[in-house]
């Protein structure tokens, strides 16, 4: 009828039922491990978990989990992409709170893996962090390994990539970098409360893939696997490059107002997670 929208209507009601379906009649996965890659945004989240992929132990997710689920929130439709620190309300949970729909969420998640049978599943989100005691509590043997990077070189990621629907374009450099700070506080606060639970830096994976890469199989307890080829060139954001530390090509796109922002703002954050102020005469 002209003027209704009931075309696009009966759309969505079809599509929702059709998931719900679906939804209903899933199994729910049980593997004997849970992995969650967390960490702050842009601090190579990415790259270690389509590195851990490839093991032939180990299941993943084709994205990042929040995006598969209507039961967490997401940043982005809040207009705070890459910034959840500005509703860390929402997004912190810890085992004493109900939080999302435990049986949906694992479901949702077990739908989209092409290879539930493997031993161990893998879920990368950065948003993670700030869940990491809830997700232990409900997912039966869940290890946890977060990452974490110079944090120049985070800033600068987060204001260029980031584009709040808020503001034109990015993030101030002194909100992104208190994001890099609020993530890496949270994870290491909460890690505490956890079994099993391994850091590692950026710095040193992209300097030795190898060496890392064993010390992260022997916690998860799997064989270093000899089919990964870590010379290769990884898809990250669209991205075909090989291994190596982009810190210096991030930090050069700084200017000397934004390297004494970010001294300032989190300088005593810097120090306390080993990374050494920086200055730049030009």
């Amino acid at each position: 009828m002209v003027g209704t929208r009931w075309k696009p209507l009966l759309r969505n009601i079809v599509g929702e039922v059709h998931r719900e379906i679906r939804v209903s009649l899933a199994s729910v996965p049980k593997p004997e491990k849970w992995l969650f890659v967390v960490g702050c945004y842009n601090s190579g989240t990415t790259l270690l978990s389509e590195i851990l992929a490839e093991h032939s132990n180990i299941a993943s997710l084709p994205t990042e989990g929040h995006f598969l689920t209507d039961q967490l929130p997401s940043e982005y439709d809040m207009g705070i992409s890459r910034m959840w620190m500005m509703r860390e309300d929402l997004f912190r949970l810890n085992e004493k709170d109900e939080g999302p729909d435990v049986i949906r969420l694992k479901k949702e998640w077990g739908m989209r893996l092409k290879n539930r049978d493997k031993p161990i599943l893998l879920e990368k989100s950065p948003q993670n962090g700030a869940r990491m005691r809830w997700l232990q509590h409900n997912f039966d043997n869940a290890y946890f390994i977060a990452i974490i990077r110079n944090p120049y070189a985070v800033a600068e990621g987060i204001s260029r990539k980031a584009k709040p629907e808020s503001r034109m374009g990015k993030w101030p450099i002194e909100t992104s970098v208190t994001q890099w700070c609020r993530s890496n506080q949270v994870v290491e606060e909460d890690s505490k409360h956890l079994r099993h639970f391994n850091w590692v830096r950026y710095e040193d994976l992209a300097a030795d893939p190898e060496r890392e890469l064993k010390k992260i199989y022997d916690f998860i307890g799997v064989e270093q696997p000899t089919s990964v080829n870590l010379n290769s060139e990884w898809s990250i954001h669209e991205r075909n490059q090989v291994i190596r530390n982009l810190n210096e090509e991030s930090i050069a796109r700084l200017t000397v107002h934004d390297i004494e922002t970010i001294n300032r703002v989190a300088g005593d954050c810097m120090q306390h997670f080993q990374y050494k102020l920086a200055t730049r005469d030009h």
